[in-house]
């Protein structure tokens, strides 16, 4: 029996009795289109991240676009993970959008863009003793989320339907503080998406110590009315088990009943705590789970087994 020999050199595999097989960058299996916006309204240079539909949409319909906030966090692998469930048409076909920055381009996410975009009040410690007052950068330049908004709905959606066949069928997505971003647009533009998946929203933002009932989420949430509006809505919420040493499970059931109990006929919602689930690691599988259950019930869709019912 011949032995191999492997012999490592640098960006060179060397096997006996074959030629050199030097390395290659990793390209990602699916389409990826990088689009570098102009200076945008709140001074911020902004890239999106393009993954065409897998599929084409089905005669009577036109592409949805999913739009993901903290694109280098959530959109390459969100763009892979459902690659079956748009094959098999569980969702129509659509263009993955991941709203991301150029001052990323290393490829490390910013805390000060997240700090600034998705935080829609501006906070800084009451005091010397406050578990943020030495931290800064959990903090400072916050409150831009406003202003971010504008940009998505100003520039960024006009741009995307302005170059791809896409319809109005639209989702927001967004984890920890840019799930805050995704509940602050819904209370604030109710009609810019028709569905969201929101995993563990940092709906504490105003400040942990407050009562819930005077964060800045729960004083918004009593301006939603019928008058606005509303289009049909599907929100599915989901938060793991392990957060609630942070209080982050009871934060979601807390808003999701005051939202029940509001009875907004077109407003669905659906909460899902997922066991054995911690922060770090929450978003696959809420994502997997809320993208397919936002789709239930769906004329033309392919039926899932999603207990999710939207009443």
């Amino acid at each position: 029996m011949k032995l191999l020999i492997l012999v490592v050199t640098v960006g060179t595999f060397l096997f006996a009795n074959a030629q050199p097989i030097p390395s290659k960058p990793f390209e990602f299996p699916f389409k990826v289109k990088v689009y570098d916006l102009p200076e945008s309204s709140n001074g911020i240079n902004y890239r999106l991240y393009v993954r065409p539909p897998l599929i084409a949409p089905k005669t009577s319909e036109k592409a949805s676009c999913f739009f993901f906030l903290d694109a280098l966090r959530l959109f390459v692998p969100a763009s892979a993970m459902t690659s079956n469930y748009e094959y098999y048409n569980y969702h129509p076909a659509a263009y993955f959008i991941g709203i991301g920055y150029q001052n990323e381009e290393d490829g490390i996410p910013k805390e000060i863009n997240r700090i600034r975009d998705y935080t829609p009040t501006t906070f800084s410690p009451t005091s010397k003793d406050h578990f943020l007052a030495n931290n800064a950068k959990e903090y400072k330049n916050s409150g831009g989320c406003d202003a971010f908004l504008d940009v998505v709905q100003n520039e960024i959606i006009p741009f995307i339907n302005k170059h791809f066949d896409v319809g109005d069928d639209r989702v927001l997505i967004g984890n920890s503080m840019s799930g805050l971003a995704a509940v602050h647009a819904f209370l604030t533009r109710p009609n810019l998406f028709n569905r969201y998946v929101i995993v563990s929203p940092s709906i504490w933002w105003d400040d942990w110590f407050y009562p819930r009932e005077k964060r800045y989420v729960m004083k918004q949430l009593k301006m939603l009315d019928e008058s606005m509006n509303l289009d049909e809505t599907r929100i599915y919420f989901a938060v793991g088990e392990a957060e609630e040493q942070f209080g982050m499970v009871t934060d979601l059931y807390v808003l999701v009943n005051s939202l029940k109990t509001m009875q907004l006929k077109k407003i669905k919602t659906h909460l899902e705590v997922l066991q054995e689930e911690q922060h770090e690691g929450v978003f696959p599988g809420a994502f997997m789970k809320g993208i397919l259950g936002v789709y239930t019930e769906e004329e033309n869709r392919r039926k899932s087994f999603s207990r999710i019912e939207w009443k």
